[in-house]
């Protein structure tokens, strides 16, 4: 129909499915061509999610610099855009996870905290609460924050009972996954993780489920203490 919008979109809705399958690379060409497309026709949503999905690409990609600056621009569109705060409390969390990845806990931190701020503002949307709960998570769990980490699961998993998805469930059970082995409990670690590798997997997301399957083969390196008696 050559109809500018609904292109854009698709664009959109493509690079988030061929990441989720694992095309990396036809994810990343849908995206930016999304990101072009929405600005062309002055949509700053669009290119504020666009710019979002692929920040978490390059995140997952390594190349942690280039998402952070996609992810900044995607900022500045979400300050013009129609829905702001959820535009903004998606790009904090993912701009959370690749400022964790990249070992600047301070600055995972103040984009965490942006969030929540913004989460509180527009009444908890449950769709934005799927990319912030796991980053808190991520979050709290890198300050051995415990307590903090434990609430923000619960909640996820409250949500996850609520949604009943195979993804969410599966998000709830890595984000366990993450605290646990991070509190250096690796049984308990690789059982969560082994669960959401399989509800990933039933779902679809090979992306995530790949991430599961490496870092249960990970923990399964880890050397077991002996035994002090």
């Amino acid at each position: 129909m050559g109809a500018p919008r609904a292109i854009a979109l698709c664009r959109c809705f493509d690079g988030a499915l061929e990441f989720q399958a694992g095309n990396w690379d036809a994810a990343e060409a849908s995206l930016r061509e999304s990101i072009r497309l929405h600005r062309e026709i002055g949509a700053a949503s669009g290119e504020a999610l666009a710019c979002q999905r692929l920040g978490v690409l390059l995140t997952a990609r390594d190349r942690l610099d280039e998402g952070k600056a996609i992810m900044e621009e995607g900022l500045i569109a979400a300050e013009r855009a129609l829905l702001r705060a959820h535009c903004l409390t998606r790009l904090y969390a993912a701009l959370a996870r690749n400022r964790l990845s990249a070992g600047d806990l301070p600055a995972a931190d103040d984009a965490l905290m942006q969030g929540l701020a913004m989460s509180e503002r527009h009444g908890h949307c449950t769709t934005c609460d799927a990319l912030l709960l796991p980053a808190a998570i991520s979050v709290r769990a890198a300050q051995h924050d415990w307590p903090a980490a434990e609430r923000f699961g619960h909640q996820l998993d409250q949500a996850a009972a609520e949604y009943g998805s195979h993804t969410w469930l599966a998000m709830a059970q890595q984000a366990w996954g993450e605290l646990e082995a991070a509190r250096g409990r690796q049984d308990e670690a690789l059982a969560w993780y082994t669960e959401a590798q399989a509800g990933y997997s039933r779902a679809g997301n090979r992306a995530e489920a790949e991430h599961c399957a490496v870092a249960v083969a990970g923990l399964q390196d880890v050397p077991t203490p002996p035994n002090p008696l």
